[in-house]
C-alpha cells in the first residue's frame, strides 16, 4: 500500500469521525430541546386523567411522555415549555386538571365547545393567560378566584355555561379588551370592579339575570356592547348611548330622559384651625369624671353664696346695733358719741329683771 493511498484513507476516517461527531451533537441537541419541562408534563398527564383518558387526544398519554417532543395533539410549544392548548370541538367530558397552574408558560386556552363540567371551573388555572376560552361546556358554580390574578389577560370567554355567580374580582384586569359571559344564569349587579377593565372594548352580557342599573360601565372605551335579555332598570347613560354597537332590549329600561347628574361642587376649603377653649362639662350627663367636675363646681358656687349672705347677715346685724344704741343714748339724753360698752340690750335686760 502506498503513503499516498494510506493518508487518503486516513483522511476518510477523519472525516467519517467528525460527521460522526457532528451527527451525536445534533441529536442530542434535537433531544435536548423536545425534553417538555417536567412540571407541564405532570400538569398535561393529570389533564388527560380528568378528561376520562379521550381516546380523540393523539399521542396523549397519562404517565410521563414527551408532548412538545411527541407532538401532542392541541398542544403549541416553545423550547420545552407549552405554550398554547387549543382543543375546542374535541367531543370532550370530564373537567379541568386541577393543577393546571403549573403551566406557567401557558398564554392560550381553548377548551370551548365541548361537554366539560357539570361543576365548578376549577381554581387553580395557568397564571399567566392571555387568551381563556371556556365556552359553550357545562360548567356551574363560580367564576374562579384565579381568574382575578390574570394580569396579562386580554380575552375572556365563559359564555354559554351555567355559571351562576361572577365575584368582584376585575380590579387587575386592566388589559382585558373582550369579555363574553352571555348565555349563563349570573344574577344580581353588575360588579362594581367592572369600572376598572379600563381597556374593555367588547362586553357580552346578554341572556342572563343581571338586575341593578348598567351605569358602572358608562367610563368604559366600549365599542360593542350587549346587555339584552336581563332584568337591568334605571336609564341607559348618554355615554353608552353613543356606542356603535349597542344591544339593550328585554330589559326594563326607562324611556324617558334620564334624571341630571348632580351638580359638581368646588371642594370646602380646609378652615385654618384656631385655638379651642377646653369644653365645659356637660349638665346633661349624668356618669363619669365629668358630672363629678360639676357638682364640685355647684358645691364651691354654693360655699361662696352662703359666705356672702352670713357676711351681709352679720352686717346687718351689727348697723341694727350700732343704731339701736345710738337710739337708745338719745333717749336718755346722753350724748351718743360718748363711749360706753356696747351693751345696751344687756342693760335694758338687767332693768327690766330689776322690775320683776
Amino acid at each position: 500500500m502506498t503513503t499516498t493511498t494510506t493518508k487518503t484513507m486516513g483522511r476518510r476516517r477523519g472525516a467519517a469521525a467528525i460527521g460522526a461527531a457532528l451527527l451525536f451533537l445534533a441529536t442530542a441537541s434535537l433531544g435536548a430541546h423536545a425534553n417538555t419541562d417536567s412540571n407541564d408534563v405532570t400538569a398535561l398527564n393529570v389533564f388527560y386523567t380528568t378528561m376520562n383518558h379521550p381516546p380523540q387526544l393523539k399521542n396523549w398519554v397519562s404517565q410521563n411522555g414527551d408532548p412538545c417532543g411527541q407532538s401532542w395533539q392541541g398542544i403549541t410549544c416553545s423550547g420545552s415549555r407549552v405554550t398554547a392548548i387549543n382543543l375546542p370541538g374535541m367531543s370532550l367530558n370530564g373537567t379541568l386538571g386541577y393543577n393546571m397552574n403549573l403551566l406557567t408558560a401557558l398564554v392560550q386556552l381553548d377548551m370551548s365547545n365541548n361537554y366539560l363540567g357539570g361543576s365548578d371551573i376549577p381554581y387553580n388555572l395557568p397564571p399567566n393567560l392571555e387568551k381563556l376560552n371556556l365556552a359553550g361546556n357545562h360548567f356551574t358554580g363560580t367564576t374562579p378566584y384565579s381568574i382575578s390574578q390574570m394580569v396579562a389577560l386580554k380575552d375572556l370567554n365563559l359564555a354559554h355555561n351555567q355559571l351562576s355567580t361572577i365575584s368582584d374580582m376585575f380590579n387587575q384586569l386592566t388589559n382585558l379588551t373582550t369579555m363574553d359571559i352571555s348565555f349563563n344564569t349570573f344574577s344580581g349587579n353588575i360588579p362594581q370592579s367592572f369600572n376598572s377593565i379600563t381597556s374593555l372594548k367588547t362586553l357580552y352580557l346578554q341572556n342572563n339575570q343581571f338586575s341593578g342599573t348598567i351605569d358602572v360601565l358608562a367610563n368604559l372605551p366600549l365599542t360593542d356592547l350587549n346587555v339584552a335579555n336581563n332584568q337591568f332598570t334605571g336609564w341607559v347613560p348618554d355615554k353608552l348611548k353613543k356606542i356603535r354597537s349597542l344591544q339593550t332590549t328585554g330589559n326594563s329600561f326607562s324611556n324617558g330622559p334620564a334624571p341630571p347628574p348632580p351638580p359638581a361642587t368646588n371642594p370646602t376649603p380646609t378652615p385654618t384651625p384656631t385655638p379651642q377653649r377646653p369644653a365645659l362639662p356637660s349638665s346633661n350627663d349624668n356618669n363619669g369624671p365629668s358630672n363629678s367636675g360639676s357638682k364640685h363646681s355647684k358645691l364651691q358656687g354654693g360655699a361662696i353664696a352662703g359666705i356672702v349672705i352670713c357676711l351681709l347677715v352679720l352686717g346687718a346685724m351689727f348697723a341694727f346695733f350700732v343704731i339701736k344704741r345710738k337710739s337708745w343714748k338719745l333717749s336718755r339724753g346722753q350724748d351718743p358719741e360718748q363711749k360706753e360698752p356696747l351693751s345696751p340690750l344687756a342693760s335694758g335686760f338687767k332693768r327690766k329683771r330689776h322690775c320683776l
